[in-house]
């Protein structure tokens, strides 16, 4: 047990480790799926209209598009949706004679017709533009072959072959739909729809009005259901349905008292600290680069701002989950919004030399504005290397605190108006013009230093819990050895209808953990009431510690067809449940007064107007069922819709 400790203190390590475990897991379970014969065979992951999806393409292009971004599985079973409707696309398009031309192919990639692929790839997230400086860099890289970054080279292939997959796609739709014509008949039927109204009184009944209590659920009534939306409910492959132990791992009160105190240790010397951001920055804390709005600070800590002093430290308080230290570093009143221009010479990378030319450059250009040699307008315009505002001579516009990166808001929001400033930040080095501060509120705002540390379980809180969960686990072979352990703190859960490749399941997050869980339900050798022998370690995504133990058995399998109670009973239980409040609401109402029926169940009678089929818009949203049946009856009646009972006298 002591290895988890050694294992938190060198997180570096582990975090590497995982990542290779993680890369062989990836292709072992892409690979290893029950399939014999040569390798060939084995990088084969699956097969759509005779044409075969192959991992090692497979795993080029995830590598391309999400560089190991993003949630692995979700990304995963995305990839793969693009490959097989690629691979449909193609089949279809290729029998019908469709297909992109080269010069179709340019327009899209770099023409004035761009597709949506690049548009969204190649789009400026400050100016929500596409950025045609960097699009007109890869057209020319491309052309003159001096493309040198195999992983762009490896991106750009992957955009093309989405480009083409997404204008294949469009130009086959374009086909069904010239195709398509609409039918006399359907045209006048939806004619009559969509332009006769009706006027009627009703009376919306919730299904909360009903206790849920009162209204008993048996297994007739989800078979009745599942009967009733059956083509929902129709499994196309083999499903696997678990149960499950869930044991949280949280810090003892020992451990909250222990974090406290060594937070509220080092209030003096945090107090002292002359280099507040240092300070924070080596206890893993940080300063804020901008002031907050009292509205804007978390916790405790919004209502006791006011009575703390500039340089005073209030906590340890508790705020999300961590014990924090907060030292007020300054307050002032701060502008509401600003409007400035800049002039922007760019350094790539931070390379000394462009850095030193840019500062040298934006130096002459202050002294030639000062010395009104020349305009502010002029200079961004004819110098500026930031092409969406240079061609306004350099105006930005206005904006609020902390939309700037913090350099540059620090200098705008802490400078004059009518003052120029120079400010490095990643994107170079800038001269910047303050034109106007905007004060609307007058509010005060302030600026802090944190310091925190989570609430999470000790090294002896952990290993106590696994010690206990590992024991239960042992004595724990059979579901109905499972049901022993249930208590209040512990429920049994259940999760029906995981297919083979499913991934998560219940409110776990997708992880490798999640995904082994159902590769064990799906193993040859795994049996309806067998208990998995492994403990299944829910880690909190953040601090790296575990948050759960969990102890799974295989409640039963479904064989293709129409799914079992068991299996969708957790899902459907709400359907189910406003389905019999319906009925028992329906059964309880007698008579056409809907005066009365609305004082029985504490609503109001409500009136509707020039109502259409094509426009059902009642109190509770879109009813076009509801509305329908009154367009072809004329007395009072009760109908259950999506959300409430309806009755109505038209």
């Amino acid at each position: 047990m002591a290895l988890l400790g050694k294992i938190r203190n060198n997180m570096w390590l582990v975090v590497i480790l995982l990542a290779l475990a993680l890369a062989g897991f990836i292709f072992m379970d892409m690979t290893s799926a029950k399939s014999g014969g040569g390798f060939g065979s084995q990088t084969t992951l699956g097969e759509v209209k005779g044409e075969e999806i192959d991992f090692i393409e497979f795993q080029r292009a995830e590598e391309a598009l999400y560089s190991g971004s993003g949630e692995v599985y979700g990304r995963r079973e995305s990839l793969w949706n693009y490959f097989v409707e690629k691979a449909i696309v193609d089949d279809i398009t290729s029998s019908n004679g469709i297909a992109v031309g080269a010069d179709e192919l340019n327009e899209l990639e770099f023409g004035n017709n761009l597709s949506p692929i690049m548009q969204s790839y190649f789009r400026n997230p400050q100016t929500g533009q596409v950025d045609r400086n960097q699009l007109n860099e890869v057209k020319t890289a491309i052309e003159n072959g001096t493309v040198t970054n195999p992983e762009f080279a490896n991106r750009f292939n992957e955009l093309r072959k989405q480009v083409i997959k997404t204008q294949k796609q469009t130009k086959l739709s374009n086909l069904v739909a010239k195709a398509i014509y609409t039918p006399t008949w359907y045209a006048e039927t939806m004619d009559k729809l969509n332009n006769e109204t009706a006027e009627f009184d009703y009376v919306s009944i919730p299904f909360d009005s009903i206790a849920d209590s009162s209204i008993k659920l048996t297994d007739e009534d989800f078979a009745a259901y599942i009967k009733e939306h059956e083509s929902r409910f129709t499994n196309k492959e083999e499903v696997r349905n678990l149960d499950y132990l869930t044991f949280d791992v949280r810090a003892s009160k020992q451990d909250s008292a222990a974090i406290a105190q060594r937070l509220t240790n080092m209030v003096e010397a945090f107090k002292n600290a002359e280099n507040d951001s240092l300070y924070a920055a080596t206890k893993k804390g940080f300063m804020m680069n901008t002031y907050a709005k009292m509205s804007d600070l978390t916790g405790p800590l919004k209502e006791e701002v006011g009575q703390i002093g500039v340089g005073e430290v209030y906590g340890p308080y508790i705020d999300n989950g961590i014990y924090t230290l907060a030292k007020l570093v300054s307050k002032k009143i701060e502008a509401d919004s600003a409007k400035a221009s800049h002039i922007l010479r760019t350094v790539e990378n931070g390379d000394p030399i462009q850095l030193a030319a840019a500062q040298k450059y934006i130096d002459s250009l202050k002294k030639e504005i000062q010395s009104k040699k020349i305009s502010f307008a002029d200079a961004a315009t004819a110098n500026s290397q930031d092409p969406g505002s240079a061609a306004k001579g350099g105006e930005l516009g206005t904006f609020a605190p902390g939309m700037m990166v913090p350099q540059f808001n620090n200098a705008v929001f802490g400078g004059k108006e009518g003052e120029l400033y120079t400010v490095t930040t990643q994107f170079g080095v800038h001269l910047i013009f303050v034109e106007k501060l905007i004060y609307k509120t007058n509010e005060m705002k302030y600026q802090f230093a944190y310091v925190g540390e989570p609430i999470i379980p000790s090294d002896s809180t952990i290993n106590s819990i696994e010690d206990k969960v590992f024991a239960s686990l042992d004595a724990t072979k059979t579901i109905d050895d499972m049901k022993k352990l249930v208590n209040d703190n512990t429920q049994m859960e259940f999760a029906g209808g995981l297919k083979i490749n499913d991934y998560t399941f219940g409110n776990l997050a997708a992880s490798e953990v999640t995904r082994d869980m159902v590769k064990w339900a799906f193993d040859e050798d795994t049996e309806v009431g067998q208990v998995s022998p492994h403990l299944y370690t829910i880690n909190d995504p953040n601090f790296y510690v575990p948050s759960k133990y969990i102890i799974i058995g295989l409640a039963s399998i479904d064989k293709p067809g129409i799914a079992s109670v068991s299996s969708v009973k957790a899902q459907i239980t709400d359907e189910v449940m406003k389905k019999k409040k319906a009925e028992y609401i329906k059964s309880q109402i007698s008579g056409t007064d809907l005066n009365a029926i609305a004082s029985k169940y504490g609503v109001e009678v409500e009136h509707a107007n020039n109502v259409t089929f094509g426009s059902a818009m009642l109190t509770q949203g879109q009813e076009h069922m509801f509305v329908a049946k009154i367009l072809q009856l004329a007395w009072c009646f009760c109908w259950s819709g999506r959300r409430p009972v309806w009755c109505l006298c038209s």
